[in-house]
């Protein structure tokens, strides 16, 4: 994994030192005038014994001296491996890192093109394609499987990730008992529990409740990652002008808090727990009552939430990219896409999900996470930006070429030329040879890379008798939730 702390070549800062410190003092007076509803009382009394003051219940005001107490004690830096051992994620500075999202109800199926409802064999061919995916970096569900019992269909869709990708995964659990369960899962597969704590593949998604509100089934889960050492990251989704002020400084205000807070919580019960800070919130449009993913305003908050953390927590920092409000894999989705995976690159926003995500989170398209692995590798290519030497400024070359000349047939291009970046799937044929081609376009090609990567490729399988085990653990939770074990097709 490369050093870079710095910005990259090209990048994007849009508020001052000033301004940000100001975005700061907005959220710290929100959680010492309003408050955050802590429906947890162990929460509550770490707070009060930090000097914050209940009232009402549940309703917690924190000082800000609290939060600056928790976050010098948040690491800046949290380390996700394969799940084999080796590094592959440092969630630090400027570091970039792609990955799908998860838990849609619906998918895009890849040999009717028709949106049907999510199964567990989604999950299983969603995770295989993103191990075969070279720009790819880690794995969600991107499915919420409609085929097997809800309430046990966490456990499933994480062993179905496991068993089919040694990327790190991020992964969601409907609470405290999933949880448990799916790290005791994890924890087999890597060997203990100590050296799951000591490198973790895996790293769990937890969301307070806009407005205001840190909910017990949340905070249980919390507490429980806590406990074990184990990372996860703290991301509020609120909807501006829903559950959230309409316009996009108050609710990057109100956001912030929530985060800000939980991540107190998490400190006071652990200090230097590994959390992840961030918070996407885009408005709602008015005339469909949607809460739209590729907006503008969506793509800015996620900017400021970089940029508070880049120059003022100096904490890793949770991302969108590569989501679209459009139905389909179109025009639409390719340009909301690309301008999302461009914008989140320039902000160095460092774990990085929802790559292939349709209709403003509902759905997901195999063929648009090909599409965005391709954009990704694009967009790396820009901000690596132009290297300068003797070698590459080649004025002994176009000397030697003089005017009239060509270079095709120089040493100094036959050195240089496999530099340039090249497609895997876009189309640079001339007409003719697109013609021969059978007049291919993107996403026709990425349905058919899709289909076969998914066919052909083989991840580093498990053993045996992990495999079994796993099981085991799954149809114990299902056995005690009292639902029949239902078997799925791939």
């Amino acid at each position: 994994m490369s050093e870079r702390l710095e910005p990259p070549l090209l990048s994007l800062r849009m508020f001052s030192d000033d301004q940000l410190e100001e975005i700061h003092r907005a959220s710290t007076e929100i959680l010492e005038r309003t408050g955050v509803r802590v429906q947890d009382e162990e929460a509550r009394a770490v707070l009060v014994d930090a000097g914050c003051s209940v009232s009402d219940g549940d309703l917690v005001k924190i000082p800000a001296e609290v939060i600056e107490k928790s976050l010098a004690t948040a690491p800046s830096r949290v380390d996700l491996y394969s799940r084999t051992g080796e590094p592959r994620l440092r969630l630090e500075g400027f570091h970039t890192y792609f990955g799908t999202g998860s838990d849609l109800p619906n998918t895009i199926d890849l040999i009717t093109s028709e949106r049907r409802p999510s199964v567990l064999g989604d999950v299983r061919a969603y995770a295989k394609l993103c191990d075969a995916l070279p720009n790819l970096d880690f794995v969600m569900s991107m499915a919420q499987a409609s085929d097997v019992p809800v309430k046990t269909s966490d456990r499933r869709s994480f062993q179905a990730m496991t068993e089919n990708t040694v990327k790190p995964i991020v992964y969601t659990a409907w609470d405290e008992v999933g949880l448990a369960d799916i790290v005791r899962m994890a924890e087999l597969i890597v060997g203990g529990e100590q050296e799951l704590a000591k490198r973790p593949f895996m790293l769990c998604y937890l969301e307070p409740t806009s407005p205001l509100v840190h909910s017990d089934v949340v905070l249980r889960k919390m507490r429980l990652l806590t406990d074990k050492g184990l990372p996860f990251v703290y991301a509020p989704g609120p909807i501006e002008g829903a559950s959230a002020p309409v316009t996009s400084a108050g609710s990057l205000a109100m956001a912030n808090a929530e985060s800000l807070s939980g991540i107190a919580i998490a400190q006071l019960w652990r200090p230097g727990t590994p959390v992840v800070f961030g918070s996407g919130s885009g408005p709602m449009d008015m005339r469909s009552a949607v809460g739209t993913y590729a907006s503008p305003e969506f793509m800015l908050h996620c900017q400021a939430m970089a940029e508070l953390t880049h120059h003022r927590y100096h904490l890793p920092v949770w991302g969108f990219s590569g989501c679209s409000d459009s139905k389909l894999p179109d025009i639409q989705a390719g340009i909301e896409s690309a301008l999302w995976i461009l914008w989140t690159a320039l902000s160095g926003a460092n774990l990085v999900h929802d790559l292939g995500y349709l209709e403003s989170g509902l759905t997901g398209s195999f063929q648009m996470v090909v599409v965005c692995d391709e954009t990704v590798s694009f967009v790396r290519r820009l901000l690596s930006g132009i290297e300068l030497s003797d070698e590459t400024l080649a004025l002994e070359v176009i000397d030697e070429v003089g005017p009239g000349g060509d270079f095709l047939g120089s040493a100094h291009t036959m050195r240089h030329f496999r530099s340039i970046w090249t497609p895997a799937l876009f189309d640079r044929n001339n007409h003719h040879g697109w013609v021969e081609a059978g007049k291919p376009n993107s996403i026709r090609t990425a349905r058919d890379r899709a289909v076969e990567l998914i066919g052909a490729h083989q991840p580093d399988e498990l053993p045996k008798s992990v495999v079994e085990t796993l099981s085991s653990i799954v149809a114990e939770a299902e056995a005690r939730a009292g639902v029949g074990r239902v078997e799925t097709a791939d």
